[in-house]
């Protein structure tokens, strides 16, 4: 390793057939060198794998089909969770509208209180306590709606309870990327490699399912060692 970190300093580039010469004997024996290490690690390593596997194998056997059948039970209550919610917060939505008419009402009321109040000072006939009642009332209609939304919107996400002691069952809010326009996000964050080896990758797949590459992509032929 040391003797090849120095080559590929001295010669960044191959200039002459010696170099070329020198290069290849490097390739050679870094080949001999990966596969003697090859050859003393594997026999340490296969005992050990094959212990891993014996130990793994039951268990995998049972993981796996265990694995989908709790994703299948997480989608469907997934779904039926999201449901009612959407049911509780469209009933929150309406209780909420319902305070905020209730709001207006009160606010009403307290004004015509205090024109009731004002009208009596300069000595209009007004029935002062027939406002306040009503305002009173409204202000008690509005309490009591905007406490019957705020139940309701605390009320929106589902929660069941555990029953093993542990934290209730709750839906989580996560964040979703969408693909509207993969060329449109290419254009702007440019082809990474991780992109374009996937693309290939699908490509491939795509030749084997129609027997042609999709356009934008085509294939080639290199030599190299």
């Amino acid at each position: 390793m040391a003797e090849l970190s120095t080559f590929t300093e001295n010669y960044p580039v191959i200039q002459s057939f010696d170099d070329a010469k020198l290069a290849a004997g490097y390739i050679e024996r870094t080949r001999v060198a990966l596969q003697a290490m090859e050859d003393e690690r594997k026999p340490q390593a296969d005992p050990l794998n094959a212990k891993l596997e014996a130990i793994n194998k039951p268990y995998r056997l049972v993981r796996q089909p265990l694995e989908k059948l709790y994703e299948i039970v997480k989608r469907r209550l997934t779904t039926y969770n999201n449901a009612v919610e959407a049911a509780r917060l469209k009933e929150a939505q309406r209780l909420r509208e319902e305070a905020e008419a209730a709001e207006r009402a009160a606010r009403e009321a307290e004004a015509n209180e205090a024109a009731a109040i004002a009208g009596a000072d300069v000595g209009e006939l007004t029935d002062v306590g027939g406002a306040i009642i009503e305002a009173d009332g409204a202000f008690k209609d509005f309490q009591k709606a905007d406490r019957a939304a705020a139940t309701a919107e605390r009320n929106v996400p589902v929660r069941i309870a555990s029953i093993m002691g542990a934290k209730a069952i709750s839906m989580r809010t996560a964040e979703v990327f969408i693909v509207e326009d993969a060329c449109a996000a290419i254009t702007a964050m440019g082809l990474s490699e991780d992109t374009k080896r996937q693309i290939i990758k699908d490509a491939k797949r795509y030749r084997e399912a129609t027997g042609e590459l999709p356009d934008g992509v085509r294939s080639t032929y290199q030599r190299s060692l």
